[in-house]
């Protein structure tokens, strides 16, 4: 299969425009219609829930097999922790069913989550309570754990989308500062190389001075892979991949739903979909805590 065909591009008629800031709506508050059950939405915060009770039987006692996965998984993180730019990988296919819960128990659910579809395959990611410990499911049957700063499969993905060539059309009509954006988009990926050092380029939409036929050129020249990632918390950080290696539509949205912040980004996989050197050493020390609590 070539490289360019890996990753299948997304028709960007069906969904809603990653470029075009949509603006805050009407403020709603204390005063502005009906006050909201819980205190912490008048402030714009996402209601506190209680975490989901354990599943697992209260009988439960682990496999020899579940304990060794574990085992070797506190092991992958204190080594990654040494050498933050390595990767484990940890199969779940020695692991019966129960253990895969107790696994996903264990683990639970991050901040970052998303797909992306490679050579045929469509991975879901997600992040565990771990940063940098990743449960990858492709629906062609493979499934493992992996710990590393971002999974390889999203690694490998933005590798295989094909260079930023494309032709830059002429400005006209009520085009202005697109064909100027998507020269400076095209100059700057192709420059760009991972070894480098270099830290990614970011060009800030929310302030540039864009018509409405300049984010719809934007649209139609860069487009979109099968390729989003989002990192949650207060609000949303979604990450989603053009059709061009190292160009990525970033969008920033607090909790109440409204985008502030819209970018492109230019280089390697936006940091907020990373984890950081020094999350390491603290999920090793969480997984401690959470097999004493579970084990």
């Amino acid at each position: 299969m070539k490289p360019d065909n890996l990753i299948p591009a997304v028709d960007v008629d069906s969904i809603s425009n990653p470029l075009i800031w949509e603006g805050e709506e009407a403020a709603e508050g204390v005063f502005v219609g009906a006050t909201p059950d819980d205190a912490l939405a008048l402030l714009g915060v996402p209601s506190m829930a209680s975490p989901p009770a354990p599943r697992l039987p209260d009988d439960f006692e682990p496999s020899a097999e579940l304990r060794t996965w574990l085992e070797t998984l506190g092991d992958n993180l204190e080594h990654v922790a040494k050498r933050p730019t390595s990767q484990c990988r940890l199969p779940m296919n020695n692991l019966g069913e129960l253990d895969i819960q107790a696994v996903e128990e264990i683990l639970g659910t991050g901040e970052v989550s998303g797909h992306v579809t490679l050579d045929g395959v469509r991975y879901q990611l997600t992040e565990s309570l771990l940063a940098g410990v990743w449960q990858i499911n492709g629906d062609n049957g493979h499934r493992w754990v992996e710990v590393s700063a971002a999974p390889s499969v999203a690694l490998d993905a933005a590798t295989a989308l094909e260079p930023a060539r494309f032709d830059v059309p002429a400005p006209g009509g009520e085009v202005m500062n697109a064909p100027a954006v998507l020269a400076e988009i095209s100059e700057r990926a192709l420059a760009w190389e991972t070894d480098t050092g270099v830290p990614n380029h970011v060009l800030n939409f929310t302030l540039l001075p864009m018509s409405e036929a300049d984010h719809a050129l934007l649209t139609a020249v860069l487009g979109r892979a099968d390729f989003e990632l989002v990192s949650g918390g207060f609000g949303d950080c979604r990450i989603m991949a053009t059709r061009y290696r190292h160009v990525w539509a970033v969008q920033f949205v607090n909790a109440m739903g409204h985008t502030i912040l819209d970018t492109i980004e230019i280089g390697g996989l936006p940091a907020a979909a990373r984890a950081a050197s020094q999350d390491f050493e603290d999920s090793a020390e969480r997984l401690v805590e959470l097999l004493e609590a579970y084990l």
